[in-house]
């Protein structure tokens, strides 16, 4: 009687004391050696796997295509991944900027390289050039990141000043910097040749007159003291009657004085 009221119960019934010790001391060998299965996966196999990659020199890939960079990486058992993109003024899209591990870092095959690639020069509005004098639009140009590409010179009568009269590509264009902006600039025309009027002996005031109307310039009138004129007349001139000169030259006076 006194064996059975120190039975366990189990789930309602009464189980054997020494049934029980058993199967707790089973239980136990087998957490036992599961753990131990685990410290020896953990301590010995993973670390064998791990190692078995060998240590290889990361190269340099910075300015290699993806391509090119995963080509070369390859044969090193390292993969790469494009971990994000940036904008550079002269670096082309798609070459890589820089890389982690860098160049000459220790890695072991079969892990991952992280590449940034470039998105290219950033993109920027081509600004308003005509209108303005080549060496304005070639400093606003180098302002804003662009080059300036071909200059054709174009003569337009009526023309004062030379001004740029058209551009390609026009004012408005998102382009990448560093993009080239070809001009065409509006000169004023070629000077015409003009015969030299015969002003000798032609009173001073009519000799202003018809070198301003010949679109000539007059330089300081120089005087010479006769008694054979009058004065304020023309007793020579330079270039000489009948010589044909350029719109625009200097003509030079020797007027008679008292």
């Amino acid at each position: 009687w006194v064996e059975t009221v120190f039975l366990p119960l189990v789930c309602g019934r009464w189980v054997d004391p020494v049934k029980l010790w058993k199967f707790l001391f089973m239980m136990l060998g087998l957490v036992g050696a599961g753990g131990a299965a685990l410290l020896g996966i953990n301590f010995l196999v993973l670390p064998s796997l791990i190692h078995h990659q060998k240590v290889v020199v990361m190269p340099d890939v910075r300015g290699l295509s993806l391509e090119a960079a995963s080509s070369q990486l390859k044969f090193l058992e390292i993969s790469v991944t494009v971990s994000r993109q940036r904008a550079h003024p002269t670096i082309a899209e798609g070459l890589i900027l820089d890389q982690i591990p860098g160049p000459q870092a220790q890695i072991r095959g079969g892990r991952e390289a992280r590449v940034i690639t470039s998105s290219g020069p950033p993109a920027t509005t081509v600004p308003q050039l005509m209108g303005l004098s080549q060496r304005q639009a070639e400093v606003t140009l180098q302002r804003e990141g662009f080059k300036l590409g071909r200059v054709l010179r174009v003569r337009r009568p009526g023309v004062t000043e030379s001004v740029v009269a058209f551009q390609s590509p026009g004012p408005g264009v998102m382009l990448f910097k560093g993009a080239v902006i070809d001009l065409v600039v509006a000169a004023k025309s070629a000077p015409q040749l003009v015969c030299m009027p015969d002003l000798a002996d032609a009173p001073l005031v009519k000799a202003k007159q018809a070198i301003a109307v010949a679109g000539f310039v007059l330089a300081p009138v120089k005087y010479e003291r006769t008694n054979r004129v009058a004065p304020n007349v023309v007793l020579e001139q330079h270039p000489p009657a009948g010589r044909r000169i350029r719109e625009g030259e200097q003509i030079e006076l020797v007027a008679s004085s008292r």
